[in-house]
């Protein structure tokens, strides 16, 4: 009996700590909860949403510095961005399995998340974090396909090395179906290994106003093939 209260105990502080990326857990906090109930709801009064942006800050801050880019390509297509700044993989696949996606058939969801698991997790833990969001996306919406996004670089040779090696086994999860794998990465590097590009960031981690521009510019040609409605060939 001690013991499994020991296990569950354990449990429970792996959890909270961020060592379980792919188990999904809440974050703490009315305001993160405020944020999860906003987008239950928008879903619920849009079943048609199009598009969803999934991830964390550097998602969730296109509406931020990224914003007059996201209006140049994104808001005419009814994109619904569901970032959230501070998210971890465990803490986006709670809210993916608790009603943020319920009852709708989006065309696309785009997927940039794992940079906020660097510090508490391994690299091949945060890649099946990753990989569990993604079965759990193509669980619940079977028709829409996934771009997901290479994890982006943040200053640190340490950070550029585990971000390297994540990004090279997710790319793995590119299947041309329904993932499909965009790498970004060296678009965003510095001079020297461990470096970002000062132009394209704010602080070493998040995006200027160029830094999005640059995002969307080598998403965009991907991006607009994928939600293209499907062609229908016509009987004659």
């Amino acid at each position: 009996m001690r013991t499994t209260s020991l296990s569950l105990i354990c449990l429970f502080f792996a959890l909270c700590s961020g060592q379980a990326p792919y188990t999904p857990v809440p974050r703490s906090g009315e305001l993160w909860y405020g944020r999860h109930n906003e987008f239950v709801a928008n879903t619920a009064a849009n079943p048609g949403i199009p598009v969803i942006f999934y991830g964390d800050s550097i998602t969730d801050w296109w509406k931020l510095q990224g914003l007059p880019v996201f209006d140049r390509y994104y808001t005419e297509l009814g994109v619904a961005n569901y970032g959230v700044a501070n998210n971890q993989t465990q803490h986006l696949l709670w809210r993916i399995q608790n009603g943020e996606v319920d009852g709708l058939n989006p065309r696309l969801v785009v997927l940039k998340i794992g940079t906020n698991n660097l510090a508490t997790a391994s690299v091949p833990d945060i890649a099946q974090g990753i990989l569990t969001i993604i079965q759990t996306l193509r669980t619940r919406l079977p028709y829409t396909k996934i771009l997901l996004i290479s994890i982006l670089p943040r200053n640190g040779v340490v950070n550029f090395d585990n971000i390297s090696a994540i990004n090279s086994l997710i790319a793995q999860y590119h299947n041309g179906k329904y993932v499909f794998y965009l790498d970004i990465f060296n678009e965003f590097t510095g001079p020297v290994w461990g470096s970002v590009n000062s132009n394209l960031f704010t602080d070493g981690l998040h995006l200027s106003a160029a830094g999005y521009q640059r995002w969307a510019e080598l998403m965009n040609p991907l991006f607009n093939q994928l939600i293209k409605p499907k062609q229908t060939c016509k009987a004659y």
